[in-house]
């Protein structure tokens, strides 16, 4: 089997079938400089020659986060591979199969049913969904396993499963021990992808270089707590034969193009790192468990569960040393010079977005509000005298209008209320166009990270407006757009660097 890393989330597996050249499945094709969620960039870049790179048979999107599904990169993989691929589906994305046949009309789409296997030239592709029972903005995440007789891969990708659980362990171990026999011996590979969040957006916060040191220090304790729940000697790592756990991930970084240098705070712990710690916990837990990193731009080998060396790819050319993430706790801290500013900062109708945001505060935010018991209302509003407080900016950034909404133990459902004189009774605070474009597609859950929060001390609504399920509509609306843009001709930067410069995209 062999594992090319294209950076990020995007790799290639290449499995052997049943015809003389091997299955090659490409996962979460974001190959383009920036990433029009986050409004972020890629680390590394990378130019690919898909011709070099070899055939693709498949392409395969885990879930609808535009770091894993990106219109730009799909639009520019329909014009340059030489022949059209199978869309593999997760059914939690089947409401997007209409959009999709619509953009990429040449390719022929199957839905992956949770555990009901596809043939793919005599591989097995099946998926399943996360066994973590919590709620989060990736519930519609697929886990992808490929597999032959005695080779099987499984890719994790943002599902981060729960491996503290017995049962969840029991489920992947199921899986893993279904491949090779004595004559064979099996190879098996766990994918994970590694984006260290939390560290990052401790260090990015972090004031001045010494609370930074901390920051990365912390970072590494929680990496290495995270770990030890995840390589217990009661999981599936044991298993005769072994199992090679390999770790991608860590692309998403801020815009090349603009402050580079910034990239030296965003990763307190590395990828190479996190396989260190790793190492160091499996050893000590008695696992004989081969991890290893693979960078962007890089791919190996394994058999019989043994890693081949890392080497890199034909037809990809790799534009960021890996140095230049390397960290240093003296890059001046930046973030306090973020604006408070809508993200597109034009002139609106107050009228039109009031009577949008009293519907989506009562008709979508508050079933959720209530249902998600985390924590339960009750306590919620008790804590904060007995009503919850959530204030909306209606204008730009130089000229504005306050709203409050107010939901109470004596009215249960928000209502406009007069703007509170003090700002410690709001509990949240928003941009009115910002949040009229995440209803219009034009920004999602990570697109304020350029941006310091207007007020409020959290952000419930703007998470809800995350969840998958709950926003279908809001996912596809968001997809559509830039699928219409990227037809037009315009390309991910031409969204996320004017954003970041307080300017107009082109084309709005």
């Amino acid at each position: 089997m062999k594992i090319q890393s294209l950076g990020h989330s995007s790799f290639v597996v290449e499995i052997a079938g049943d015809r003389p050249e091997p299955v090659r499945i490409l996962a979460d094709p974001w190959v383009a400089d920036h990433v029009i969620g986050d409004l972020c960039g890629r680390l590394p870049r990378v130019r690919i020659d898909w011709r070099a790179l070899g055939p693709i048979d498949a392409v395969y999107l885990s879930h609808s986060h535009t770091d894993h599904l990106d219109p730009y990169s799909l639009l520019q993989l329909a014009q340059e591979l030489p022949e059209p691929p199978l869309l593999l589906l997760p059914e939690s994305l089947t409401y997007l199969q209409p959009l999709l046949a619509e953009e990429l009309p040449a390719w022929p789409c199957a839905i992956l049913a949770e555990g009901v296997p596809l043939d793919l030239h005599g591989v097995e592709v099946s998926a399943l969904f996360n066994l973590e029972t919590r709620g989060t903005n990736e519930d519609d995440v697929m886990v992808l396993v490929v597999r032959n007789e005695r080779e099987i891969l499984i890719s994790e990708a943002d599902a981060c499963l729960p491996f503290h659980d017995d049962e969840a362990c029991a489920a992947i171990e199921e899986l893993l021990v279904g491949v090779g026999d004595e004559d064979e011996p099996p190879v098996r590979v766990f994918l994970t992808t590694k984006n260290e969040l939390g560290g990052t957006m401790a260090s990015l916060r972090a004031d001045g270089p010494e609370a930074r040191r901390e920051a990365k220090r912390e970072a590494w304790e929680r990496t290495a707590e995270d770990a030890e729940s995840i390589l217990r000697p009661e999981g599936p790592w044991q298993l005769p034969g072994g199992v090679v756990r390999l770790l991608i991930g860590q692309g998403i970084a801020a815009p090349m193009d603009l402050l580079p240098e910034w990239n030296r705070v965003l990763f307190p712990v590395t990828l190479e790192e996190r396989a260190s710690i790793e190492r160091e916990i499996a050893a000590a837990n008695g696992l004989d468990l081969s991890i290893a990193a693979l960078a962007g731009g890089h791919e190996l080998t394994v058999e019989s569960g043994a890693v081949g060396e890392p080497g890199p790819i034909p037809g990809v050319e790799v534009l960021d040393d890996e140095q230049v993430r390397s960290f240093d706790p003296e890059v001046p801290c930046w973030e306090s010079s973020f604006p408070v500013a809508p993200l597109i900062d034009t002139p609106r109708d107050i009228g039109a977005q009031q009577r949008r945001f009293r519907a989506l505060l009562n008709e979508r935010f508050l079933p959720w509000w209530i249902g998600a018991r985390n924590p339960p209302v009750e306590h919620l509003l008790a804590h904060h005298g007995g009503e919850y407080r959530i204030r909306i900016r209606y204008g730009s950034a130089e000229e504005f209008t306050v709203e409050d909404f107010v939901a109470s133990f004596a009215r249960l459902r928000f209502t406009p209320t007069t703007p509170a004189e003090d700002p410690s009774e709001v509990q949240e605070e928003y941009w009115g166009n910002d949040l009229e474009d995440y209803l219009d597609g034009r920004a999602d859950d990570f697109s304020t990270f350029c941006r310091r929060p207007p007020g409020g001390s959290a952000s419930t609504l703007w998470d809800c407006l995350g969840f998958p399920y709950l926003n279908d509509d809001l996912v596809e609306r968001k997809l559509r757009f830039h699928f219409e843009r990227a037809r037009a001709g315009h390309t991910g930067a031409d969204w996320v660097l004017p954003i970041w410069r307080g300017e107009l995209p082109p084309g709005l």
